[in-house]
């Protein structure tokens, strides 16, 4: 007996050890784990043959056979434990590994430093549990409740990583662990019971625990473990329900006292026939019950394809094919959630892929990546598992893997059309929590198919839709250039007019003036009263005509970006008082009423002086025009450090008045070269009377002046009117120090300046 079952361990050992170094040459293929793996495989070996081998052999004599075999189980449970907790690191909220190695090696140490001194071990001899609860040690205590924490602990965090699996396929695999688990504890337990025959049971079934070890870590899809339990438990029912069947007809008919003979076998023969009709409609009734319970029944795939075909045969927009495809892959193929991805070609080495129904989620597939070959070379459907676990996708880049695990879906199929990928029909888990097999996903590849005519004619519709849109925007954006075209136009029209005006008005008084006093001076009449008025009417004609070429020449200047700007520090008070200061005869004269507050509290800036003033006198001005006689101009200041200003402080100077107003459609236009919200006829020759009009420059000069220095100006009115009045306000922020945009020049001071001599030169 003890020679065969030597020899049964021995071609065990062989058959296992060979499998063992198989591996070691795969190890490429594993999931981080072959060492360990490796370790397992042989301290099991070891754990298995010490206890066939005599213990009086001099090795065994020496060390204890007892305190060997636990030994080499604790380390086999060591290096197990570290094989399960590598395979479910993709699991997410895993627990870490670290613990386990801390804890099995600190039970590993405790383990020897106590078989040490107290050997030898009862472990493993006949009755040495009995004795151990009897008489317990600390070694065979420690190793017992190591066996039992060490399977808590195992099977524990399996369990957990099963019930936060998110695909089906991963929670099959810790479940396979957990079976795995309790199949490695098993063996051990009946390795160390100590009877011979349970010692060589528990022997194969732990070396078929460590094939399973070995079976999961070379192949990433194991078997349904859920399916294989169902079928189990049906098969049980039924070989019950079936023998039960046979011992009915057995024990009746070894109760009857015929003699044999013809009645005798045809009593028989109606014992089995009665319970063959009691057996058939009972089984039948049971398979309706269990089956339901144990079963997962696949879908018929003709009903699923001809509701499928028949349900987006409505569809005519994407977004209504995308919820008509929704709503009957969940219905019909029991899923939690579904989707089409779109697929547009987009780059030469990529393409975009779109989930409309996910607020556009976005991302992109190689054209010579796995996934992309997949779908649209071989065209075949693929899994989310196999994306993340398969050791083929290993050179998948990590942000196409993301993105479709960002999805949440469990299946893909590509929808071709013309040999083009266009889509990807995406389905999430069952509602049964079970994997794709094999039929679900031909059944998968068969409705894209189905789906690739309906989502072409989709797009084409939402190209159409989305063309006609643009066009009519397009229509709407001509519309609008003409009549800004128009406008345009008519402004050029009006300062051909303004312009002649205003040139020809000084000019015709230089002209006669000069006639004047030409012909007063040929008489001999010209005095020096006479002669000094008419001096200073051609000055201000002059001046006239200087003021419409300077805001001319100011003008073409800002359109070629050429207007330079010499900052210095100033304050906003003193821009606006030298603005006001050639303006006072006029407002005196229109008999209006001017207020400036809140300047003196306003922090220094630095701005180029000249200009700045030539602006808010420009804006002034503008105000003074449009006012009538009698009315109000405020001028107000603040700091602004306004989210809108980018949290940068700026100065903010209002200018409010009480004049005619401007009307929502001219207060960007305002702003433009030549243009005036008003009939040009209606031109009045004085620089501020009330409505008078000059060529349309000073608020586009003020602007650019303004956004030279990184400003902005806008204006705000409730409306038009020449009798109610409703005024206008105007807004200018200034910054404190200009942008680093804006041009400039150096500032002329004594380091820049000539020397005396130099400038004697």
């Amino acid at each position: 007996m003890d020679s065969l079952l030597g020899a049964v361990i021995l071609t065990t050992s062989a058959l296992y050890l060979y499998s063992v170094l198989y591996l070691y040459l795969r190890r490429t293929q594993l999931r981080g784990s072959s060492h360990w793996l490796y370790l397992t495989l042989v301290a099991a070996l070891i754990s298995g043959v010490t206890f066939f081998i005599d213990p009086a052999a001099p090795p065994i004599a020496e060390i204890g056979r007892g305190f060997l075999l636990g030994l080499t189980l604790i380390i086999t449970l060591l290096a197990y434990g570290q094989v399960i907790y590598a395979d479910l690191q993709t699991i997410p909220n895993r627990k870490p590994n670290w613990p386990w190695l801390a804890l099995s090696a600190l039970w590993l140490l405790a383990f020897v430093a106590v078989g040490l001194m107290n050997r030898p071990l009862p472990i493993a001899q006949p009755d040495w549990i009995v004795q151990s609860l009897t008489t317990p040690t600390i070694s065979t205590w420690l190793l017992l409740v190591g066996l039992v924490l060490a399977a808590l602990i195992l099977i524990g965090s399996s369990l957990r990583a099963f019930y936060t699996a998110p695909l089906p396929e991963t929670a099959n695999r810790a479940l396979f662990w957990v079976v795995n688990a309790a199949v490695v504890f098993l063996g051990i337990l009946l390795l160390i019971s100590g009877s011979q025959t349970l010692t060589l049971l528990g022997c194969i079934t732990l070396l078929v625990g460590c094939a399973g070890a070995l079976y999961a870590s070379l192949w990433h899809k194991v078997f349904d473990i859920r399916s294989s339990f169902n079928l189990a438990i049906r098969l049980v029912v039924l070989l019950f329900l079936t023998a039960a069947a046979f011992f009915i007809a057995l024990y009746v008919s070894t109760r009857l006292t015929i003699p044999q003979g013809i009645e005798h076998d045809l009593m028989l023969a109606l014992i089995a026939l009665a319970v063959a009709l009691i057996y058939i409609p009972l089984r039948k009734g049971i398979e309706l019950i269990i089956n339901p319970l144990f079963k997962s029944t696949a879908p018929d795939a003709a009903v699923v394809t001809r509701a499928y075909s028949q349900k987006i045969s409505d569809a005519v927009d994407v977004d209504s094919l995308v919820i008509a495809v929704s709503d009957t892959l969940n219905s019909t193929l029991k899923v939690r959630r579904s989707a089409i991805l779109l697929v547009y070609d987009t780059a030469p080495q990529a393409v975009e892929v779109v989930a409309p129904q996910q607020h556009a989620h976005r991302g992109s597939l190689t054209k010579d990546g796995l996934i992309y070959r997949q779908l649209a070379a071989q065209q075949q459907p693929i899994t989310q598992f196999d994306i993340q676990y398969s050791p083929l996708y290993k050179s998948v880049l990590p942000a196409e893997r993301d993105f479709l695990r960002d999805l949440q879906m469990s299946a893909y199929a590509p929808i071709i059309v013309e040999n083009q990928l266009i889509g990807i029909l995406a389905s999430g888990p069952k509602l049964n929590d079970t994997p794709y097999f094999e039929h679900d996903l031909e059944l998968l590849a068969t409705l894209a198919n189905q789906t690739g005519v309906a989502l072409r004619n989709a797009r084409l519709v939402a190209d159409l839709k989305r063309l006609n849109a643009d066009m009519a925007k397009l229509n709407n954006g001509l519309e609008s250039a003409n009549l800004q075209m128009g406008k345009l136009d008519a402004v050029k029209t009006d300062f051909v007019t303004i312009a002649s005006h205003e040139l020809r008005t000084p000019l015709a008084q230089l002209r006669g003036y000069t006639d004047i006093m030409g012909a007063l001076n040929d008489q001999g009449m010209l005095d020096q009263q006479q002669t000094a008025s008419m001096v200073h009417n051609l000055s201000k004609a002059a001046e006239r005509m200087e003021e419409l070429i300077a805001a001319m020449l100011d003008v073409s200047q800002l359109d070629v970006n050429a207007m330079d700007m010499r900052f210095s520090p100033t304050t906003a008070e003193s821009v606006v008082r030298m603005a006001i200061e050639p303006l006072t005869e006029a407002i005196r004269q229109r008999k209006l009423s001017l207020s400036v507050r809140g300047m003196r509290a306003l922090p220094p800036l630095e701005a180029d002086l000249q200009r700045l003033v030539q602006a808010f006198r420009n804006l002034i001005v503008n105000a003074i025009k449009f006012t009538p006689d009698g009315g109000k101009i405020d001028i107000t200041g603040r700091t602004d450090s306004s989210i809108e200003n980018g949290a940068t402080d700026s100065l903010l100077i209002i200018i409010t008045d009480t004049g005619v107003g401007i009307s929502a459609e001219n207060r960007e236009l305002i702003f433009q070269k030549f243009y005036r919200g008003y009939d040009p006829t209606l031109h009045s020759t004085g620089a501020y009377k009330f409505m008078g009009a000059g060529p349309g420059l000073g608020l586009t000069i003020a602007r650019g002046v303004i956004e030279g220095h990184g400003g902005k100006i806008w204006a705000e009115s409730p409306g038009f009117n020449q009798e109610t009045f409703p005024g206008s306000t105007f807004y200018i922020r200034l910054p404190l120090k200009p942008a680093d945009t804006s041009r400039r020049v150096m500032a002329i001071d004594e380091k820049t300046a000539p020397s005396s001599s130099a400038a004697q030169s």
